[in-house]
């Protein structure tokens, strides 16, 4: 893993308020939008911008490099000490780019300290500046975290994490204090950001169930709240309004095997949830939390349920989503962050540095996982699968995956030694319809 105390002296100083002078000037002069909450969709139209999992990590919580940072990094490798910058030029291209919605679906913050949620909160008031909206909904780091440290070379100290009311509170003018609808059971809710155009929050984290020592990575529909958020389609179908879901879990399989081989990444009872919301009138859902930039469709007759799985911009490659709703059709697109302001990077482009980061992180948790229960695999096999593996992942993190004649043949390799796995090499590197990037979703 490679070592970033060389850069940590600097990064203090620059910290979040240090944004370069066009991003100053952006801040300073609002742009004149002539969208408000009376605007009607589909009188026009209506560009969203999506987000996931932005894990950002307040600067202070790195006072210096170490042990204790760097296998945190080895359990769980993001761009952590990056994921200041990186924000930056987020926003700096949101504004730009100026959507009329931000939709965030979860993880927020690295694990919930109170110190990355205020601080990200300020830095996110920078798009309300330039009339840009943002609705959020929290992912399983974000509330109750037992992972909320403060690192300090070989010590890594608990600081304050959040409660559910307090992200409700801190959260309040992105979706909470202006929504049409709040579900007792959890912090979901319904939100008519422009007329006619609603957006259904779920909250399927279980963030009461985390331990001082356990934070929980599952995610669950609550009865009560799938029955409150079926309630809110129907009416909204009543009254002809079009909805967008918005969640961190994801509610269908995004490659084969998931279920079997991640299953905390999917919600539990995820094929019978996706067929109620289905059924119910909803027809696409934005989420996150397993980092990959993926979209997959659910079928029921002649019902269909899309769930799009937007990509964390702390793992490669960077990527955020812009969708136009016209005439009840989404037309979405792809972006990436190319490069941001940080001196690690040693002259190389932020392509390939993070590229390298994110492979060598998938391979060392490869190597964990295969030689640990079920597989248990001596070393010197897992240090044959692991690298290819990773290069799945690598494929299936960034959509539209192909697989080439070379990677092809190290997995034919992998069969003589054991067929499941390649099969589950096969799966990451299977692309299921529709496209991942670039795709159209029709709502009507």
């Amino acid at each position: 893993m490679k070592k970033l105390g060389f850069i940590v002296t600097i990064l203090m100083v620059l910290a979040m308020a240090g944004c370069n002078k066009e991003d100053q000037e952006l801040r300073m002069q609002p742009i004149n939008r002539n969208v408000n909450d009376n605007f009607c969709f589909n009188q026009g139209s209506i560009k969203i911008a999506v987000l996931s999992d932005l894990h950002f990590m307040d600067p202070s919580l790195l006072k210096s490099d170490g042990s204790a940072f760097q296998m945190y990094l080895m359990q769980d490798p993001k761009l952590l000490a990056e994921s200041g910058a990186i924000l930056q030029q987020i926003l700096h291209r949101l504004i730009i780019e100026k959507p009329d919605l931000v939709l965030i679906s979860g993880d927020l913050t690295k694990d919930g300290e109170l110190v990355s949620h205020k601080s990200l909160l300020k830095q996110l008031q920078v798009l309300a500046l330039n009339h840009i909206k943002v609705l959020v909904v929290p992912g399983n780091h974000d509330i109750n975290n037992p992972d909320a440290k403060l690192f300090d070379g070989d010590n890594a100290t608990p600081v304050p994490s959040i409660t559910s009311g307090n992200f409700r509170s801190l959260y309040s003018d992105y979706g909470y204090s202006n929504a049409i609808a709040r579900d007792p059971n959890s912090l979901s809710y319904v939100s008519e950001p422009f007329k006619n155009l609603r957006i259904l929050a779920l909250d399927a984290n279980e963030y009461y169930n985390n331990t001082p020592s356990y934070c929980v990575v599952a995610g669950t529909i609550k009865d009560a709240t799938m029955e409150w958020a079926k309630l809110q389609l129907a009416e909204a179908k009543a009254k002809g309004k079009t909805v967008i879901g918005m969640m961190h879990h994801g509610v269908i399989e995004h490659f084969m095997g998931e279920s079997v081989l991640f299953p905390d990444y999917l919600v539990d009872e995820w094929g019978t949830k996706a067929d109620e919301l289905m059924k119910a009138g909803l027809k696409v859902i934005f989420t996150g939390h397993f980092h990959s930039h993926d979209a997959v469709e659910r079928t029921l007759g002649n019902l269909s349920l899309t769930d799009i799985e937007t990509g964390s911009p702390v793992i490669y490659d960077s990527p955020f989503r812009i969708v136009k709703l016209v005439n009840n059709k989404l037309y979405i697109t792809t972006q990436h962050i190319d490069h941001i302001s940080f001196p690690g990077l040693n002259g190389i482009s932020f392509h390939e540095y993070e590229k390298s980061f994110s492979l060598k992180g998938f391979e060392i948790q490869a190597k964990y996982m295969l030689m640990n229960p079920p597989y248990n695999i001596p070393e010197e096999v897992a240090d044959q699968v692991a690298p290819v593996f990773a290069e799945a992942m690598l494929a299936h993190f960034g959509g539209d995956e192909t697989i080439s004649a070379e990677a092809n043949a190290k997995i034919q390799a992998i069969n003589d030694i054991s067929p499941d796995l390649a099969n589950i090499i096969y799966g990451l590197y299977t692309d299921l319809p529709p496209a991942d990037n670039n795709l159209v979703v029709d709502l009507k």
